[in-house]
């Protein structure tokens, strides 16, 4: 079991750089480099003494009660099993390990799922069955589990209406599979979106960790044309991002690009039909900090304006989002650099104009996976670092809100 092994590393963000102490250590014990207090931030390496087991953070969350709770895949490279299996830990709000818990569902998807009070992710049994899993948060103990009807799933997200939107892959008609449920998790409407070829082996190789990691997502946005959801998947022979009408699920645009070398990584509704977005081609990474994007039609990717951005790594992890406080709304974009630095783009939500970029340098090698807005107007991000350079394990690391003062 993974649960007494997990160890959290704390290290004061206040140093010009982070010293990574990377030393395999006995169970229960905590390296403390320097006692911060919770609103100053904090950075936690949770590791693991198993050099066999590589660590795959998918999502974050804040619970109201305080603390947080992430999901990982874990890759257990002597397993029968290819798939890698799912686990949990929840924190204190300063990142104290509280619980750890592993389930023999396979290959967790990003987001976690967070309703009335409950926790919940979805994964798939043996056979590529989608579930969605419930836990206990006081232990993480299952309490339920509800069959999706789905094979594959590669995407989930809850929208703001309680539903849950999730997005597989159907390897019998070849098809991006889009289904929607209710709170109580009962399907509501599903509908396939055609690929045109078998990408079954690369959707098999992004699930088990052994191929390229394609940028998967599901939003939602409102605009005057309408109210829909947003789903990077494979689409008619490319990697798309297609919009979706609430109700009937039925395609109304897309922006495409060329097969499944090229994408979008990331995006973000800024405001009506003004978008931002982060893409890739030949490895290469770019941002389009804003632009005009018709829901009801059909574009290329090439047609948008768009900055490089060299600096990061080669097609890039790229999380997007909003931050809102009290006053202002931002549009951040995150990522991580060929110098091993986790870097925030921080943007105007309503325009193009980029107002800060600031970055934490580590001595390893780092992914961003996820990221969420703290109650306290701060953020959480959730990322990987390779321990020795070579162990991958999870880092949870907290900016306070003062990150995110411009400077006048």
């Amino acid at each position: 079991m993974l649960n007494a092994f997990i160890d959290a590393m704390r290290i004061n963000l206040n140093h010009t750089s982070y010293i990574a102490i990377l030393l395999l250590i006995l169970s229960g014990c905590e390296i403390n480099q320097n006692e911060i207090m919770p609103e100053d931030g904090f950075m936690k390496i949770y590791n693991h003494p198993d050099e066999q087991l590589a660590l795959y953070p998918e999502s974050v969350l804040e619970l109201p009660e305080g603390g947080y709770i992430f999901i990982s895949a874990v890759k257990d490279e002597n397993a029968e099993i290819e798939y890698p299996y799912a686990s949990l830990v929840r924190t204190s709000k300063s990142g104290e390990l509280i619980w750890t818990m592993d389930y023999a569902w396979l290959a967790p998807t990003s987001k976690l799922i967070l309703q009335n009070g409950s926790v919940s992710f979805v994964a798939m049994n043996q056979q590529f069955n989608a579930y969605v899993i419930s836990i206990d948060l006081s232990n993480g103990m299952e309490t339920a589990q509800h069959a999706l009807d789905m094979t594959m799933q590669l995407a989930a997200y809850s929208d703001s209406g309680g539903n849950l939107v999730v997005r597989g892959y159907d390897f019998v008609t070849r098809s991006s599979w889009i289904s929607k449920y209710n709170s109580n998790f009962q399907l509501q409407r599903s509908n396939k979106l055609p690929v045109n070829t078998d990408l079954e082996y690369l959707v098999q190789r992004h699930l088990n960790k052994t191929g390229q990691d394609y940028p998967f997502f599901i939003g939602a946005y409102s605009n005057t044309s309408g109210t829909g959801y947003f789903v990077n998947c494979f689409y008619n022979y490319t990697l798309r991002t297609v919009f979706l009408d609430v109700s009937s699920l039925g395609a109304t645009g897309d922006i495409y690009s060329f097969q499944t070398e090229e994408g979008i990584s990331s995006i973000i509704q800024k405001s009506g039909s003004l978008f931002g977005l982060t893409s890739y081609y030949e490895g290469n990474n770019y941002i389009i900090a804003g632009a005009e994007v018709d829901v009801l039609s059909s574009g290329n990717i090439k047609d948008l304006p768009a900055e490089p951005l060299y600096e990061l790594t080669y097609r890039a992890a790229i999380m997007a989002g909003s931050l809102i406080t009290d006053e202002d709304q931002f549009a951040l974009y995150i990522s991580q650099t060929n110098d091993n630095s986790l870097v925030v783009y921080q943007y105007a939500l309503e325009t193009d104009s980029l107002i800060n970029t600031f970055s934490r340098k580590f001595d390893e090698g780092v992914e961003v996976r996820d990221f969420v807005q703290t109650a306290d107007q701060g953020i959480a991000i959730l990322a990987n670092i390779y321990t020795l350079g070579k162990y991958k394990r999870p880092l949870l690391l907290k900016l306070d809100p003062g990150a995110f003062v411009p400077e006048e």
